[in-house]
């Protein structure tokens, strides 16, 4: 009797320090959320003394506030993913431990990406690169989380039908090779063109990354429907 008593705290244990994990990760996201909603402030700097004067200082706040919107859309979309795929544990590891920690790294850095973007994105594209190499590094983390846990450490899981979150995963792995190549194409669009007035222009090139991603999403399910 001793022996399935002790098996049973053993699994206790690990189920109480999984969702040790998860609610550290809740609450890291959740304080990231809160510091880039503090961004979004008038600066007492500026005198408010009529109406028209408080217009002029939400206008200033338009690019903060589009930052906090399409950044709350990404961590709200990350934090789903990474929802879904750690209910899938019933075990983990210290590699497990560490590519979760990496993930919140990157996601801890979106306070200062949004507060870069929106305050000196018309003096210089360098604060548009670091913002979208933080959602690279997201998404790659992310991906690398769910490679460990749906391939390479299938005893991790329970018994919950992944078909669904296995597809998002082989999804998630197109989009991230099709951005490398989007990102190293503005690379080389600022390399040739550095000086010219032209290199402002490659953000542009981020509008082949849904067209890219769309054609090749749809003849790789054609491909799958002609395999059945």
């Amino acid at each position: 009797m001793a022996q399935p008593e002790e098996n049973l705290k053993k699994e206790l244990h690990k189920e109480f320090q999984i969702e040790r994990m998860i609610l550290f990760s809740d609450a890291v996201f959740a304080i990231v959320i809160t510091l880039m909603a503090i961004e979004i402030h008038i600066p007492e700097s500026t005198p408010i003394k009529s109406a028209e004067d408080l217009y002029h200082a939400l206008q200033h706040l338009l690019p903060t506030i589009f930052a906090y919107m399409v950044s709350f859309t990404f961590i709200g979309a990350i934090w789903y993913q990474h929802l879904k795929i750690y209910g899938l544990l019933k075990a983990f590891d210290g590699r497990m431990v560490f590519l979760n920690l990496l993930l919140l790294f990157f996601v801890g850095l979106f306070p200062f990406s949004v507060t870069l973007i929106s305050h000196n994105s018309a003096v210089s594209m360098l604060p548009f690169y670091f913002y979208m190499s933080i959602i690279f590094c997201c998404l790659g983390a992310l991906t690398m989380i769910e490679n460990y846990i749906l391939v390479k450490k299938p005893q991790f899981r329970n018994d919950t039908d992944i078909t669904g979150i296995l597809k998002k995963y082989e999804e998630r792995k197109l989009a991230m090779i099709i951005l490398c190549v989007v990102i190293a194409a503005i690379i080389l669009f600022n390399f040739i063109f550095y000086g010219t007035g032209y290199e402002q222009f490659s953000s542009m090139l981020f509008v082949l990354y849904p067209v890219i991603y769309f054609v090749l999403k749809k003849r790789r399910e054609g491909k799958l429907d002609d395999g059945r």
